[in-house]
């Protein structure tokens, strides 16, 4: 019994241990793959592990450092499109594209708008331009336009041509401004003109017109413009600091400024019909003066001057001297 226990025993132990056929341990090969399956599974992940956190944080990164120009290529670029527009532009490629587009009815102008004007008319303005409706937007030349429109109506200083696509023209008008009124021509004939501060004689004046500003006289007989306007420099100097309108000499005050070849500037007042002779030079510093001198005259009983009994006042008499001249009633 003990020894058939024994040999039961001893087969089950060998065949918990073995295999049949013999040699081999299959408990302790079952062992070592599970282990070395484990490990295989362990460095696959791992492997997994890095390759996704490679591309997840230095993917993009590379991608875009790889994907982005470098210096040199973005001037390369640059300097190709720049060539490239310069050759567009200088081979006519805008003036090509727009005749290929005037014929295209969507283009064609149905409004000329014009801005600005008060004294020229909005009729006027449309007339001189020379540009007509059902024209094409691409066929107007800014140029022609302000050229004709300044030549038309002398009002008019600069024209702005805009357009509003795709059927509309906008003319911005800026005119002249009045800032007095210069005679000119023969002496006995001289016609008075608008003039504005820069010098620019732009309309002859006639009945009905604003003429409450200061003239300039003297300069009827110049030929040259040129000329007329080194002479018209110290007047329009005078008149732009009378314009701080000073209430001893504001510019209303000022009937009228004559250009003299020996006494230079005279200047004359509204209310009174001395003259003032300013002289040549020093404009400024003689402007200052004389609102100091008509404030002393305009308070007689202060300063004991009286301005209805002044004959003449020159402001150049001796350097830094002023003299007013009295009448023989005073």
């Amino acid at each position: 019994m003990k020894k058939w226990l024994q040999k039961t025993i001893g087969a089950k132990k060998k065949n918990r241990y073995t295999v049949d056929g013999g040699g081999v341990e299959t408990g302790r090969a079952s062992f070592r793959f599970d282990e070395q399956n484990k490990k295989q599974r362990t460095t696959l992940l791992k492997k997994l592990n890095h390759y996704w956190s490679r591309k997840k944080d230095g993917g993009p990164a590379a991608y875009q450092s790889a994907s982005r120009p470098s210096g040199r290529r973005k001037m390369l670029l640059a300097l190709c499109l720049v060539c490239a527009a310069v050759l567009f532009v200088r081979s006519g490629g805008f003036s090509l594209f727009a005749v290929l587009l005037e014929d295209i009815d969507y283009f064609r102008i149905t409004e000329i708008r014009v801005e600005g004007s008060s004294n020229s008319t909005a009729d006027e303005i449309r007339a001189a331009s020379g540009v007509k409706v059902s024209e094409s937007l691409f066929s107007v030349n800014e140029r022609e336009i302000t050229e004709k429109v300044r030549k038309e109506s002398l009002w008019v200083d600069q024209v702005t041509v805009a357009r509003h696509w795709p059927d509309t023209l906008i003319l911005k008008v800026r005119e002249y401004k009045p800032h007095a009124l210069i005679a000119l021509g023969e002496e006995d004939r001289a016609q008075l003109y608008y003039l504005d501060n820069k010098g620019n004689a732009f309309v002859k004046t006639a009945y009905g017109m604003d003429l409450d500003y200061p003239v300039i006289t003297g300069l009827e007989d110049s030929e040259d413009l040129e000329s007329i306007y080194v002479d018209l420099d110290a007047p329009l100097e005078l008149l732009r600091l009378a314009g701080s309108n000073n209430p001893n000499l504001p510019v209303q005050s000022i009937s009228e400024l004559h250009v003299d070849d020996e006494e230079g500037l005279i200047l004359y007042l509204v209310e009174h019909p001395f003259p003032i002779y300013i002289g040549d030079g020093d404009i400024r510093k003689k402007y200052v003066r004389l609102r100091k001198v008509l404030e002393m005259l305009y308070k007689p009983r202060r300063t004991g001057m009286d301005i209805g009994r002044v004959a003449y006042i020159k402001m150049d008499y001796l350097k830094d001297k002023v003299i007013v001249g009295y009448g023989e009633s005073g």
